[in-house]
């Protein structure tokens, strides 16, 4: 690979202490009885799934961090033009497709209620492969030793708009989250001085986007219910006291919102774990036939609304919830000692080849982890993401032209 890999270093991200602040802030802030919260939750057992999965993925990290792994080198050669084209025609085809997707929509999605739900497999599909060569395209530019030009930090935040005007979160935390992971670990000759992770800035940067997150949240809610009545969880009277929490009011109910659905799991699957049938339900949406997702299932368990058609309403469990389902408290545990391994693992990878492919890899877990905290387990498309970066960099890497 032609890049200048002698002034470039991969600083380690502490992503232990990282995972573990959000983990303990999104689930402890719903497991408190806040005054802002209407109703007196029963939060032992609750604390006691905490408990499991801060441990699971402490024991996780700092076991791998102390064990040796020889890693493969990397074979093949970049090339630089094949993989420009293929991010240029990528991203082009795009861009293409979700603006098909608003003009047979007749509008934008992201303001159109019900209608934002209304689009392809297909076009989603090439809208993540579009994220993904994004970061690799950023990361291979940091690792040749250049600076991130305005050029192309205008072309990543075009893109999050348009991301954005889907309606879907998911791909915007992906696109923005990966570019700054890769900008903060990558150290060249340039722009250092913007790569310290806990300064105020960041911080203050990390509140705006979750006010922002927030906000999006709430503009969707209001586009088809009364907010006060949508976010039942919330005493509004406490709220209209203390006006400064009402930006962040519709992530405080939907933290509040998981730990409901956790109690309602640990009370219907307490002696009955699926013994991993919800881990691999994701992957049996492939199949042909109508097969029902992960957050269906839980949508399921709870006895959630129901859609026309039959299928129960998407629910998301949390990490701890949905291992719990599959195997109790010891699934709790061991899946966050997993996740956990399999990151420390990519980490050290990253580190030792220096390439942009083991770099997006890695973004991709760290990324996508701290969306499982609320979300539960991986969706399908990570995997598939997985697949398309592997085929990706076989044809940059390995084939010749």
């Amino acid at each position: 690979m032609e890049t200048h890999l002698d002034n470039i270093k991969i600083k380690s991200l502490p992503y232990l202490r990282l995972f573990l602040i959000i983990f303990l802030l999104i689930n402890l802030v719903g497991i408190i009885n806040f005054p802002f919260y209407r109703e007196t939750l029963k939060n032992d057992v609750l604390f006691f799934l905490v408990f499991l999965g801060f441990m699971g993925f402490t024991i996780g990290t700092l076991l791998i961090r102390t064990l040796k792994f020889k890693t493969p080198s990397i074979k093949g050669r970049f090339k630089p033009k094949l993989f420009r084209m293929i991010f240029i025609g990528v991203n082009l085809l795009s861009f293409l497709l979700i603006v098909m997707t608003h003009v047979m929509n007749r509008g934008i999605l992201i303001i159109m209620g019900d209608k934002r739900y209304v689009t392809y497999a297909y076009t989603t599909l090439f809208i993540y492969c579009g994220l993904i060569i994004t970061l690799l395209f950023v990361a291979q530019t940091l690792l040749d030793n250049k600076r991130l030009s305005k050029r192309l930090i205008f072309f990543v935040v075009l893109q999050s708009i348009s991301v954005l005007s889907m309606g879907y979160r998911s791909p915007l935390i992906i696109l923005v989250g990966g570019t700054l992971l890769i900008f903060i670990m990558i150290e060249n000759d340039y722009q250092n001085k913007f790569k310290k992770v806990f300064t105020i800035r960041n911080i203050l940067l990390f509140l705006g986007v979750l006010i922002l997150m927030s906000s999006i949240s709430s503009y969707r809610v209001s586009q088809k219910y009364d907010v006060r009545r949508f976010f039942r969880s919330m005493d509004f009277d406490f709220i209209d006291d203390h006006p400064y929490i009402m930006p962040i009011m519709p992530t405080l109910a939907v933290f509040r919102y998981d730990q409901d659905i956790v109690i309602k799991l640990i009370k219907k699957t307490r002696y009955k774990p699926l013994m991993g049938e919800l881990a691999m339900s994701n992957f049996l949406t492939l199949l042909p036939g109508e097969q029902l997702g992960v957050r269906n299932i839980i949508g399921g368990i709870v006895d959630s609304r129901k859609f026309p058609d039959g299928r129960p309403w998407s629910i998301t469990p949390t990490l701890q919830g949905a291992l719990f389902v599959d195997g109790g408290f010891f699934g709790v545990f061991f899946g966050f000692f997993i996740l956990a391994a399999c990151i420390e693992y990519f980490k050290k990878i990253m580190v030792k080849r220096k390439d942009p492919f083991s770099t997006v890899l890695y973004a991709m877990f760290a990324i996508n982890s701290l969306m499982l905290i609320h979300t539960g387990y991986f969706d399908v498309i990570f995997f598939l993401l997985i697949a398309v970066m592997v085929a990706l960099r076989i044809v940059v890497m390995r084939i010749k032209f």
